[in-house]
């Protein structure tokens, strides 16, 4: 696909999750559900985390543009952001969650950006996590491109990247541990259905290229 074609997606996706995701952070001012656990209010905070936090969009651009290269594998991780956007908005909307939130000093120039970070993301809209879904959404496209199976050490390095990411969502206070395994869940289930539906429809397209081409030959004889 053109690179002017992937960035319009991309950007789409961007702006539709964005913008959905902020109004439902202002409409919904109920917060019922709180998935505070022991395990939890034991984990650290750790400011510096905040780095591998906000890779994710430098992240989408690049994994979108430079790793998954093929229609189909686009499409399907297009496609699973939408829905994954879809099912997380309706969490949002029917189960809204909060993290309540200490206060902290602020010194370093990592606390300034988490500092920044709660100012324009509020504690609700936590269940499940955008973020890690998100994230495992661009592991599992990237998983199947064709970059993947030529570059060694890519695969690894992207597990490493999503993990990073996930527990980047657990140290800075930004979700539950129920956050991040119910954002793996959506992101890997929704990406395989779609998966299924794109390539089956590909599929299908080329079986109704091969009929109309014999149908013409014998037209043609």
């Amino acid at each position: 696909m053109p690179s002017r074609l992937k960035i319009r997606y991309i950007l789409l996706a961007l702006f539709f999750n964005c913008g959905t995701y902020f109004l439902i952070q202002k409409l919904v001012k109920t917060n019922s559900y709180d998935f505070l656990t022991e395990i939890d209010s034991l984990i650290p905070f750790l400011p510096d985390y905040v780095w591998i936090y906000h890779s994710i969009i430098p992240a989408i651009f690049i994994t979108m543009l430079a790793v998954v290269k093929t229609k189909q594998l686009f499409l399907t991780t297009f496609w699973t952001a939408i829905v994954g956007t879809c099912v997380l908005n309706f969490f949002y909307v029917f189960f809204p969650s909060f993290y309540p939130r200490n206060p902290f000093e602020v010194a370093t120039i990592s606390e300034y950006l988490v500092q920044w970070t709660r100012e324009i993301d509020g504690s609700n809209n936590t269940f499940p996590s955008a973020h890690v879904t998100f994230t495992w959404i661009m592991f599992w496209g990237m998983y199947y491109s064709d970059v993947a199976k030529k570059t060694l050490g890519l695969k690894p390095l992207y597990l490493l990247w999503a993990i990073g990411v996930s527990l980047s969502t657990l140290v800075l206070k930004q979700h539950y541990i129920v956050d991040v395994f119910s954002g793996i869940f959506l992101a890997t289930t929704t990406f395989y259905i779609v998966r299924y539906l794109v390539y089956k429809q590909h599929t299908q397209e080329k079986i109704d290229e091969n009929n109309y081409g014999q149908k013409e030959t014998r037209q043609a004889l």
